[in-house]
């Protein structure tokens, strides 16, 4: 992979001072290159959970299985910045909203952004609720004036089944979030940013992991996705939505009867917020907006310094 030195010392001896995120070049990396953005959900956008992966198969440690009818978001704009200085150079201006659950690839294209120096720059984008129609949308136009209505950034619905207990629970997660993602790690080689090649267009993706969603950790590591705690909430008419999930309290978590809620194994389960919430938002919302919050990733595992906005 080609990598692009910041310093003013040219030649071999450059090489020898190479630093972790710009290594140097021999040739000159005067020019302009471009970037095709796209916005991908996986297979689990089309397939739900569990789904295998290689030898990997994403599972509920509590027996429920989730597909998804909608995964709406909105982009409002993607920016680039000089690595060496911080100042912010010209990107995409948006608004974009996208359904990738409607989509047969789980993916989207966002834009191509032209003209941009060929050199290693930081990538950053942001999600805002949208204000007004925007003019180009995959998303329904009910679905879309239901977020404008809201204050939603996101909208997602679908439903989960559990095979032993034949129960059915629809879901809708309509989530008012707002945040800058920015310094973002490419997931492809662990580096910083993005290196644009002079006369290329290269490709590039933002990855909104759905399997945040339903994480019982707000770390990584040791994370089991749950969804009983959802159902819990979800009443005679078998349906959740973010009302309900503001009634989980995550200090005191209970199942259907009312009693405390428990594992397969009878231990207590624990929904760990890392200490990153806040005492008044111990509830089973305000983790499921985090989770949200946190699941936006570059090009694969990469991830974002984050900036909330509201």
């Amino acid at each position: 992979m080609k990598r692009y030195l910041f310093t003013a010392i040219a030649g071999p001896a450059a090489c020898l001072i190479a630093i972790w995120l710009s290594a140097c070049v021999s040739e000159d990396t005067a020019g302009e290159g471009s970037l095709t953005l796209e916005i991908s959900g996986g297979a689990a956008l089309r397939e739900g959970f569990p789904l295998t992966e290689g030898n990997v198969t994403y599972a509920f440690a509590d027996g429920w299985e989730v597909d998804f009818d909608k995964y709406i978001f909105t982009i409002t704009d993607t920016f680039f910045s000089e690595q060496e200085d911080g100042s912010e150079l010209a990107g995409w201006e948006g608004p974009k909203i996208m359904d990738l659950a409607v989509s047969a690839t789980g993916s989207e294209e966002l834009a191509t952004i032209e003209g941009l120096p060929a050199r290693r720059l930081d990538f950053g984008f942001t999600i805002v609720a949208p204000t007004t129609m925007p003019a180009e949308s995959s998303a329904a136009a009910e679905d879309i004036q239901l977020m404008i209505n809201n204050g939603w950034s996101a909208l997602i619905t679908g439903t989960a089944v559990h095979p032993e207990t034949e129960r059915t629970i629809d879901f809708r997660f309509g989530i008012p979030m707002a945040a800058r993602y920015y310094e973002c790690i490419n997931g492809k080689d662990a580096t910083r940013g993005i290196a644009l090649e002079a006369n290329k267009t290269i490709g590039a993706f933002i990855y909104p992991h759905a399997i945040h969603l339903f994480w019982d950790t707000l770390s990584t590591g040791d994370e089991d996705m749950r969804f009983e705690a959802f159902a819990a909430v979800a009443g005679d008419d078998n349906f959740v939505t973010e009302e309900e999930l503001l009634s989980q309290d995550l200090t005191d978590l209970r199942d259907a009867d009312g009693d405390p809620l428990v594992d397969s194994s009878g231990q207590a389960v624990v929904y760990n917020d890392g200490g990153l919430l806040p005492p008044n938002e111990w509830t089973l919302y305000h983790f499921v907006k985090r989770q949200l919050r946190e699941s936006f990733h570059f090009n694969g595992i990469g991830l974002c310094k984050v900036e909330s906005l509201e």
